[in-house]
């Protein structure tokens, strides 16, 4: 039995407002590849050409678990340790993440939450265990580093599961690898279950490429990672994501309540899907995503370094940056701050007080999302006009 939910805002923010608005950077996405984008990108146009005619693939029902090559090629992403009998396909990181917590959680557990963090990783555990979840809040004023002792003070007798959201999003940061490690000890001492969406993973902006926590994970370890194609892979169509573990019980759970909700994936979707994720085709998509955010983020820094009521941690991941925009030594209205820049100049952002805080929190107030893997020249034109918009409110 699930409690009542709260309103998931950012895709209503995004749906209600993208529709009046010539450049979105509210968004999250690496910009969406087509059939031939993947051809292109390819190393052997042939065979990729081949894989991805569907003209006479049969749409019969595949594995519930997913394809064998699907799983085989999600399992390459990861270190030699995950195996294609680690993965169990869902229909996006939404799907997985709902088949964890729908699988493993009932009333009276309680949970602990990574904070800020993508919403539905903060209210979907809510409405399926009540009131019992408590926020380990990242410190936004120390490089957005989280407390371990924070963490373990948190925990309770009743305490079953932690949710991270690493790489982060919003911010773009990610855990140090010590803090993994010591996050991973204390799973294991407390026997708890240990959830990390990992669906930016592996867009790394700097030299820093931390392992999964998938490959930090022994066999039988309550460790659970999830992701998709959406982000890292510009192939948010495809709605293929996957729930990764070596915990074959927790893997079982997942699948036994799969089969209810979604029974499997797109056939369709996992031919794309298995393709991508190929040699062929995956080296260039990640490179050629790195790139665009790369370059956005040389934007934004410049941009970000020109203003003094204008503050930021520099993502080291992911596709989002948490820009804080103040005025007079004050944040500003977040909310009126993105509808007035819409309006004005036709740009939409996602304000972080509104689409992260809890409720009427206000924890973010000031803070704006800025999507950093759009096409550079949109990032350009918008970060021009909200210089004027900023420098005319100001």
């Amino acid at each position: 039995m699930m409690h009542d939910i709260a309103s998931f805002e950012l895709p209503k923010w995004i749906g209600q407002h993208g529709k009046h608005a010539s450049l979105v950077l509210a968004g999250s996405a690496t910009p969406a590849l087509s059939i031939q984008d993947l051809i292109e990108l390819s190393s052997d146009k042939q065979i990729t050409s081949s894989n991805l005619s569907v003209e006479t693939l049969k749409l019969s029902l595949d594995p519930s678990m997913g394809s064998e090559d699907l799983r085989q090629k999600i399992a390459g992403l990861y270190n030699e340790k995950v195996t294609a009998d680690h993965i169990l396909a869902t229909n996006g990181t939404t799907g997985a993440n709902s088949l964890v917590f729908q699988s493993l959680l009932k009333p009276g557990d309680h949970v602990i939450a990574m904070y800020p963090s993508y919403t539905p990783l903060l209210f979907v555990p809510k409405a399926t265990v009540g009131e019992e979840i408590s926020y380990w809040s990242l410190d936004l004023s120390n490089q957005a580093q989280g407390d371990l002792q924070q963490l373990k003070d948190m925990i309770k007798p009743t305490t079953k599961m932690i949710v991270l959201n690493n790489p982060n999003n919003p911010l773009g940061t990610i855990l140090s690898l010590e803090m993994q490690h010591e996050i991973v000890a204390l799973a294991r001492k407390y026997g708890l279950i240990l959830l990390v969406d990992e669906i930016f993973r592996p867009l790394f902006h700097d030299s820093t490429n931390p392992p999964s926590f998938i490959e930090l994970s022994e066999e039988n370890d309550n460790i659970i990672v999830t992701s998709s194609l959406s982000k890292a892979w510009g192939l948010s169509g495809t709605r293929v994501g996957w729930i990764a573990t070596k915990n074959a019980k927790i893997l079982s759970h997942c699948f036994e309540l799969g089969l209810y909700i979604t029974m499997a994936v797109g056939t369709i979707d996992g031919v794309i899907a298995a393709e991508a994720l190929s040699g062929r085709c995956r080296p260039q998509i990640l490179a050629k995503h790195l790139d665009i955010a790369q370059n956005n983020l040389a934007l934004l820094e410049k941009f970000v370094n020109k203003h003094e009521g204008i503050s930021w941690i520099k993502p080291s991941s992911g596709a989002t940056a948490f820009v804080r925009f103040s005025s007079n030594g004050a944040p500003v209205d977040d909310v009126d701050f993105c509808l007035k820049l819409k309006e004005q100049k036709g740009i939409l952002l996602a304000p972080g007080s509104l689409c992260f805080g809890l409720g009427a929190a206000q924890d973010f107030r000031g803070f704006v999302r800025m999507h950093i893997t759009a096409p550079p020249e949109n990032v350009q034109a918008a970060l021009e006009a909200i210089d004027e918009f900023f420098w005319a409110e100001g």
